[in-house]
């Protein structure tokens, strides 16, 4: 081991000196890195602006995405349960929900819960939880459609009875005789 460790540190001694000689070290000429050095260091400056901005572009989208739910869940009033399987990361979760807020709250094996708004998670987590409440939404919100359908369907029968009664009334009224009470 010792021997490597020697070796290793020789052959950096070695590319060392024919850096300061301008010999030839693995097949490149110190001339040759110094003009292609500023290149590579302009391409990196690049990229890594591109990769602050998508960043920066990442994190605001996924806030978004977080507000614009749960101002959907909120409006509904409505929790989703999401897979506990469906985050590894939370491998002791035993249940997970999206509250109307927008907290994502972690149940684990032991029964302490862990509750933070969706937007503070990493965006994988973000759209892995969205993913899988979109569906659980629909359908809730196809649930909340056909009970108020039901509801205006009913409501509209009996507002039609109540106007045929009110019609009933003026032509009793008209007649001056009145229908006997029922009796109880």
């Amino acid at each position: 081991m010792q021997d490597q460790t020697r070796r290793h540190s020789k052959e950096m001694l070695d590319f060392h000196e024919d850096l300061q000689l301008g010999k030839e070290s693995s097949g490149m000429s110190f001339k040759d890195m110094k003009s292609t050095l500023p290149e590579l260091l302009k391409s990196i400056r690049e990229g890594t602006k591109s990769l602050m901005e998508s960043k920066a572009e990442d994190a605001r989208l996924s806030r978004e995405l977080c507000a614009t739910f749960s101002a959907y869940t909120s409006w509904l009033d409505v929790t989703l349960e999401i897979p506990a399987e469906a985050l590894p990361k939370f491998y002791n979760a035993a249940k997970m929900f999206l509250s109307p807020k927008g907290d994502l709250i972690v149940v684990d094996r032991r029964g302490t819960i862990n509750s933070r708004p969706l937007g503070e998670y990493p965006t994988e987590v973000v759209l892995t939880v969205i993913w899988h409440a979109l569906p659980k939404l629909q359908s809730k919100i196809d649930g909340y459609l056909h009970r108020l359908d039901e509801r205006l369907e009913f409501l509209g029968k009996i507002n039609e009875e109540l106007k045929n009664l009110s019609l009933f009334a003026e032509r009793v009224k008209e007649g001056a005789s009145y229908p006997e009470k029922p009796r109880d």
